[in-house]
């Protein structure tokens, strides 16, 4: 007797992932992403008219965010109880999930399913640097896969040089300072609807702290600055390769590591805009002795003060021709 054919997701299945996508991280809270729902496949397409030609002019950023959203959306998938497949693709479909039969979730998965609503951008200092030592290796081995590595950088000295030279770079980059202003989300509150950083979640204070250079962003001197980052929990994510996939595969592995640390009641945030400089991935990889290409830097901690949720777009705007023409 042949076994059934999985059957295809109703419209209010279709709303738990579309609402999953929506809330994962991205650059400049861009959500540079579509879902299309073809029966049992689901694409998840990438908004290549989302551009931040001063920030991320390669788009890697873009896809990095595009990752995390394609881990939100296989999370939701095993979450209704369904066993997935994923596929990258090579064009504007950043990858394809195919839905099976029905399959428990399972405890961890649910786990992370659950954070994905509480998962905030905290750019804020941390309660303190004391993170238990099996939760922090939770959080690390929830990255780790094929091709994908973190690392807890040495050599903080050279790090905070780094990082001190290109605070410096972005904060005299007037079109890059231009940019960030137009994406700096003047909203508050947790009902805002729209894209862009709001201007609450963006903090005075100098990297890794801020997470986001702007005009008047402190530069405290390297030995100042290496203090503050050894009183972080900070993690270096690289990858093999420095190709799309690679992109990908690096932005799913940072939001699971992200939806560990949310899971186990800590908060984080990312900071990419320095690796854009040029030169500034080969000098991270020479100085800090890394086993691949740098993609982001991931901080992480227990909260001192609570993070409002960033604004997200209608739910209709995932799809590419309205809330059921991107149904298919």
């Amino acid at each position: 007797m042949t076994a059934a054919a999985p059957a295809a997701l109703t419209h209010e299945q279709i709303g738990v992932l579309a609402r999953a996508v929506s809330r994962a991280p991205s650059v400049h809270n861009s959500q540079p992403w579509q879902l299309l729902v073809r029966g049992t496949e689901v694409d998840l397409l990438e908004r290549r008219d989302v551009e931040l030609r001063r920030h991320d002019p390669a788009g890697r950023d873009r896809l990095l965010s595009c990752g995390a959203a394609l881990t939100n959306l296989e999370l939701a998938v095993r979450a209704l109880g369904r066993d997935c497949h994923v596929e990258y693709r090579d064009d504007d479909v950043v990858a394809t999930v195919t839905i099976g039969r029905e399959r428990a979730a399972s405890a961890r998965v649910y786990s992370l399913y659950q954070a994905i609503g509480r998962r905030r951008s905290h750019r804020h200092r941390f309660f303190h640097n004391r993170v238990p030592k099996d939760v922090h290796t939770a959080v690390v081995a929830a990255g780790e896969t094929t091709g994908v590595h973190l690392v807890v950088p040495a050599r903080l000295d050279k790090l905070a040089e780094l990082l001190g030279f290109a605070t410096r770079v972005l904060r005299e980059d007037r079109g890059y300072q231009r940019e960030l202003e137009t994406w700096t989300a003047h909203t508050h509150g947790w009902d805002a609807v729209g894209d862009g950083v709001p201007e609450d979640a963006l903090s005075p204070e100098a990297l890794p702290v801020a997470g986001l250079v702007r005009a008047g962003t402190p530069v405290p001197d390297d030995a100042v600055l290496a203090a503050r980052l050894a009183a972080e929990n900070l993690l270096v994510l690289c990858t093999d390769g420095d190709a799309r996939a690679d992109h990908i595969a690096a932005g799913a592995a940072l939001q699971r590591v992200w939806l560990t640390a949310t899971a186990k009641a800590l908060v984080g945030s990312v900071l990419t805009q320095p690796l854009h400089l040029t030169g500034f991935r080969a000098r991270l990889v020479s100085e800090l002795a890394l086993p691949g290409v740098p993609q982001a830097i991931f901080r992480f901690g227990y909260p001192a003060v609570p993070a409002a949720p960033s604004p997200r777009l209608p739910l209709g705007e995932l799809f590419p021709d309205g809330p059921t023409g991107g149904i298919r």
